[in-house]
């Protein structure tokens, strides 16, 4: 973000957007795991095939984080190719339904890495006054909770396809392919009972690699190809890989990185983890507080 004075000036803006659009509907923070990405690395100079990933080729977590490091411009284009596309999709493209504006501001970690806020007008005329009246009508309630529950999801429930997974494990221990590919992964086939001492040193090579590619974080694989069979299970499938390997919270130094026992603080995680689990999502009339399913 800059100076002091640039900060400035971008308040200034959001306070003129604000005056001009009314209050903002959605904060968002986007964050992209570039020392995970084929696509950074590739932009840092590292000879992938993006369609068809060699295991050697992703090198360990620290070995990447090296490269992107000493690659700032590459993982810039990265952020800027990874980013726009989102935008894309979901602005342009309405995944969060019809927009009215949007402003955004790029910071960096202290590691160097960049990551995005961005404030975004949905496109209505509904003031806090307005919201506060219709919030007590059950129906407009309902519409409400069904709009946040179908563009924010706190669990895999809608995710998790007990087929899909079986099918997705079970190829994985007896032939994993030596490509990271995730159309590989799914479709790989059984061997045959009938060739089995034909293909045992293959197999055996298989579960080598497939225990190697256990250890590659599914951030590093490839997305699912909307064009391939059953993409739907496969996106699914998926999702649930990734939020079960890289996105379920456990408390470090950043939860308490505010905290001081000088002070007498408490100690407690700013992520506010762990979250109280209700059954159904919440809309209290009065207070007007909200509370997702999880």
């Amino acid at each position: 973000m800059g100076s002091a004075y640039s900060r400035t000036a971008l308040c200034t803006r959001i306070h003129a957007l604000i005056y001009n659009q009314g209050l903002p509907s959605i904060f968002l923070t986007l964050n992209p795991a570039d020392i995970h990405s084929p696509v950074a690395l590739y932009f840092a100079g590292v000879k992938l095939d993006l369609d068809k990933i060699q295991i050697e080729q992703l090198m360990t977590t620290y070995k990447r984080a090296e490269i992107i490091a000493s690659h700032p411009v590459a993982t810039a284009k990265f952020f800027h190719l990874l980013i726009s596309n989102i935008l894309d999709t979901m602005i342009v493209g309405g995944v969060l339904g019809p927009i009215k504006a949007y402003f955004g501001t790029v910071e960096n970690q202290g590691r160097g890495s960049l990551h995005l806020h961005i404030l975004i007008w949905l496109d209505h005329d509904m003031k806090p006054s307005d919201m506060k009246e219709k919030i007590q009508n059950a129906n407009f309630r309902e519409k409400l909770k069904a709009y946040l529950e179908d563009i924010i999801k706190e669990d895999l429930d809608e995710f998790k396809d007990k087929h899909v997974f079986e099918s997705f494990d079970e190829s994985r221990v007896q032939a994993t392919p030596p490509r990271l590919s995730r159309d590989n992964v799914y479709d790989t086939p059984l061997p045959n009972r009938h060739s089995e001492k034909a293909v045992h040193n293959e197999s055996i090579s298989a579960m080598n690699t497939s225990q190697n590619e256990s250890k590659v974080i599914p951030a590093c694989l490839p997305t699912p190809n909307p064009s391939s069979p059953n993409f739907a299970s496969r996106f699914r499938a998926d999702i649930v890989q990734l939020v079960e390997t890289s996105n379920i919270h456990k408390h470090s130094d950043t939860c308490y990185k505010y905290w001081n026992a000088n002070r007498g603080d408490k100690k407690s995680c700013r992520m506010r983890m762990p979250r109280k689990l209700v059954p159904s999502s919440i809309i209290d009339p009065d207070t007007f507080f909200f509370l997702l399913c999880s």
